[in-house]
């Protein structure tokens, strides 16, 4: 049996790339969203059979810094949307690690030490930006994201 579910984290404000300062900003519906991806990954570390994917996009808004060449500019939101990306897998690992911890599991020490949970991370850059022509801060942060999709199979 699989489930997946995708969940998505906006609110960055501009140079930021702390997924739990963007989280916390959010609903309560949506952090409980992001630990249950956390959770997801500590139940798969936990029992035998069990496997879980989280994918890892992180988005960033149009860099318009006046005196940047085209590729500087790209180069600028692919590196945002790196670090987003990276921050919220930490941020996930982080909070499955700790689960493992707190139910008296061995936990591993990094992501790459997980033996039944796999992070891919990707960065789009500003090239699926929610609001193409931002008119305000808030349409800029909304384009500053991370999305993950949980994929759980038993």
């Amino acid at each position: 049996m699989s489930s997946q579910h995708t969940t998505e984290v906006d609110g960055y404000l501009s140079g930021k790339f702390d997924f739990a300062t963007a989280l916390a900003t959010h609903i309560q519906a949506l952090q409980d969203d992001a630990m249950n991806a956390a959770l997801a990954v500590a139940k798969a570390e936990k029992f035998s059979g069990n496997f879980c994917t989280i994918t890892v996009v992180g988005h960033s808004d149009r860099d318009d810094t006046p005196g940047l060449t085209q590729d500087q500019r790209r180069a600028s939101e692919l590196n945002a949307s790196v670090k987003r990306a990276e921050n919220a897998r930490d941020w996930i690992f982080e909070q499955a690690r700790q689960a493992l911890i707190d139910d008296g599991q061995p936990a591993p020490g990094t992501v790459s030490g997980l033996t039944r949970s796999f992070f891919f991370t990707q960065p789009a850059g500003a090239a699926q930006l929610k609001k193409p022509n931002p008119a305000s801060e808030t349409d800029r942060q909304r384009n500053r994201r991370v999305a993950f999709l949980v994929c759980f199979l038993t």
